[in-house]
């Protein structure tokens, strides 16, 4: 069409070979921006993580359906190691066009505390694209402990100071802060147990071979039968643990949600973080979606991006004084 119209106008002479040249590189330009409308290409969504644990699972159930929403593939790049500091810098340091996104969770806000040299920052180098969901942190005793309740496992642990073992998923994790912060509230001391992630944890506290220990109820739905909830970090009771009570009514005020949410490199185009909240939006007012997270223990928890980033901000600035005041720092 665009030749046509250049040999029409040279046939009338009313322009010249390099005026109708410009002409046409412009009219190109122009056609295959309009043509080719965000997304035009496979999109990853990056999981600083190993592949099967809950953020992985999460990841897959959203790249699932905004796949489908979207019409453009988007991939799942597992990039685990240094306790999602690996895959949170790479995300960092992607373009912010939109396809490269990064699937984060708490740990996005601990780890800079701990581990030296992280070259990003949890809050100005990414763009909250919007919350996905939340867990209460759940606090477990393997039936051998004599604890029925909290108050009993906390004057347990003030007659035996430093005796009382708490498993974790690691040095810096999300259930070693949640430890090291209810024995700050609850003025305990424990002998801190770290893992390589909070299931060998949790194995470790079925077996007996540690007593205490922090996690969401996804990693203990297989052996719930086989340890003792005693209270749960969050305001109200949890609906699948409705006769376990909060740490409020137990006298402590501890409040810990584990968070995943998605988040895009610094500098996203307006227009595309908004098409992506929207998508997302979208998901999460599925009642379909909502009941796939629930065997999970997850509660979708969608928020607007400032309100995600005023959660990234706070949770920042809480666990850098936990790390501070404790002395946590990485081995």
């Amino acid at each position: 069409m665009i030749m046509e119209w250049m040999a029409l106008l040279l046939a009338r002479g009313v322009a010249t070979p390099g005026k109708l040249a410009l002409a046409a590189l412009i009219a190109l330009a122009g056609s295959a921006g309009a043509a080719e409308p965000y997304p035009d290409h496979p999109i990853t969504l990056i999981v600083p993580y190993a592949a099967a644990g809950s953020s992985d699972v999460l990841a897959r159930l959203i790249g699932e359906r905004m796949s489908k929403s979207l019409g453009q593939q988007v991939v799942i790049d597992n990039r685990a190691g240094a306790g999602s500091r690996l895959g949170t810098e790479l995300a960092a340091k992607s373009a912010a066009d939109g396809y490269t996104l990064l699937l984060a969770d708490m740990p996005h806000t601990i780890v800079p505390a701990i581990q030296k040299g992280v070259h990003y920052d949890p809050v100005q180098d990414f763009m909250p694209i919007d919350l996905i969901g939340t867990a209460s942190m759940v606090f477990f005793v393997n039936p051998a402990v004599k604890a029925q309740t909290v108050r009993d496992f906390v004057a347990l642990a003030k007659a035996e100071p430093g005796k009382i073992t708490i498993a974790s998923g690691g040095i810096g994790s999300a259930t070693h802060l949640t430890a090291e912060l209810f024995q700050a509230k609850a003025v305990i001391k424990l002998v801190h147990v770290p893992f390589r992630g909070a299931g060998p944890a949790m194995n470790d506290l079925v077996a007996g071979h540690v007593q205490s220990g922090f996690t969401t109820l996804a990693t203990t739905s297989s052996v719930l039968d086989r340890v003792r909830a005693l209270a749960v970090a969050s305001k109200t009771r949890l609906p699948t643990l409705t006769n376990v009570p909060t740490f409020m009514e137990s006298g402590i005020d501890l409040v810990v949600e584990h968070w995943w949410g998605v988040l895009a490199p610094v500098g996203l185009p307006g227009e595309i973080a908004a098409r992506l909240t929207g998508e997302l939006k979208a998901i999460l007012d599925s009642q379909e979606f909502a009941a796939r997270l629930e065997p999970l223990g997850v509660t979708v928890s969608h928020v607007t991006p400032e309100q995600f980033r005023g959660l990234i901000e706070s949770d920042t600035a809480r666990w850098a004084d936990i790390v501070k005041s404790v002395g946590i720092s990485e081995p």
